[in-house]
């Protein structure tokens, strides 16, 4: 009733493979890790990006200034625009 295998590995081939796959493990997951932490920092510049942002579009003279850049951006591409019309 019992059949053997004939075709049977040897157990350090198979600790070998074992530690191969870890060490794979284990260099993804750093590699996991310091994906995460690059995200949160950037997360964090984003948040801080934002914040200032809207500090500057509260104040009277960042009004002032997001209004000046509106205007000269519109006449630059009007200057551009009419310098293509030949």
């Amino acid at each position: 009733m019992s059949t053997q295998l004939k075709s049977r590995v040897p157990t350090d081939v198979l600790e070998q493979e074992l530690e191969l796959v870890r060490k794979e493990l284990i260099v993804q997951l750093n590699l996991r890790e310091r994906e995460l932490k690059e995200y949160n920092d950037l997360q964090k510049r984003y948040e801080l990006l934002e914040k200032r942002y809207s500090a500057l579009t509260q104040s009277f003279l960042g009004k002032l200034t997001l209004k000046y850049w509106q205007v000269r951006r519109r006449i630059f591409k009007q200057k551009a625009s009419k310098g293509n019309q030949r």
